[in-house]
């Protein structure tokens, strides 16, 4: 029974990606396969990945686990901004222009005070944390080191991949901006599962608030800003407060 169960389980990707990519022939094959990767493959990716750390967290070094994560990250990033070039996306259309310094200011700090509201209402609410996540969470200075530069590859490369990329690429697929958003913040959330169904769910909220002002003013700068500043202040300042039982 529980062998039958894995190959159904096994089955439901390549079965999302199947129609991830019949539902998706207006865009052009790199971007396709990318969007079909992104909301059919990487979700069951990330969940395994999840199930197998949880168990052994004790056997995770942290500094290596930020570096690894940091150039999957990258990696990832690399990834997609081909894969829009390739498919005839711009650089305005993944938010990669400027915007005045008085807006990129405000929207980050709007960011970044929906992001702690989001952090502290967890805490308020007492909301439980993954031991995993407890686990994560940077000790030496080493390891803060290491954790500035996760935060930064998250900052920048999340919002290219999550944001940039994958909001146009899913709107132009079904033509409809609310689902773009909702689909790209609901994988977002998959992708931090390692912090417990709370963490995640938060995530996906972060992820719709990170959305706006790349709606609002085609920019990415303030998504990019105000997510690195929230991992930095949640993680190097605020991670034993939030965390207190």
């Amino acid at each position: 029974m529980r062998a039958e169960l894995r190959r159904i389980a096994a089955g439901i990707p390549l079965l999302a990606a199947a129609v991830v990519w019949l539902a998706a022939p207006e865009l052009a094959w790199p971007a396709r396969a990318l969007t079909t990767f992104l909301l059919a493959i990487l979700p069951g990716l990330i969940l395994a990945q999840v199930q197998v750390a949880a168990e052994i967290p004790e056997r995770l070094p942290r500094a290596a686990i930020y570096l690894s994560s940091a150039a999957a990250l990258w990696i990832l990033t690399g990834l997609a901004v081909a894969a829009a070039l390739a498919s005839g996306y711009t650089a305005q259309t993944l938010g990669l222009r400027r915007l005045d310094w008085p807006a990129t200011l405000g929207w980050s700090c709007a960011i970044l005070a929906g992001g702690m509201g989001l952090l502290v209402a967890g805490r308020v609410l007492r909301l439980p944390e993954s031991a995993l996540l407890r686990h994560l969470l940077p000790r030496s200075r080493l390891e803060r080191l290491a954790f500035v530069g996760l935060s930064v590859s998250a900052g920048v490369g999340e919002e290219l991949v999550f944001r940039g990329f994958a909001i146009p690429a899913i709107q132009t697929a079904s033509a409809s901006w609310l689902l773009a958003l909702l689909l790209s913040s609901g994988v977002f959330g998959l992708l931090h599962a390692y912090q417990g169904a709370a963490g995640a769910v938060r995530a996906g909220i972060l992820g719709l608030l990170l959305a706006i002002p790349f709606k609002l003013s085609g920019s990415l700068l303030p998504s990019m800003i105000g997510h690195t500043a929230l991992d930095l202040l949640a993680g190097l300042w605020l991670a034993d407060w939030l965390l207190r039982r």
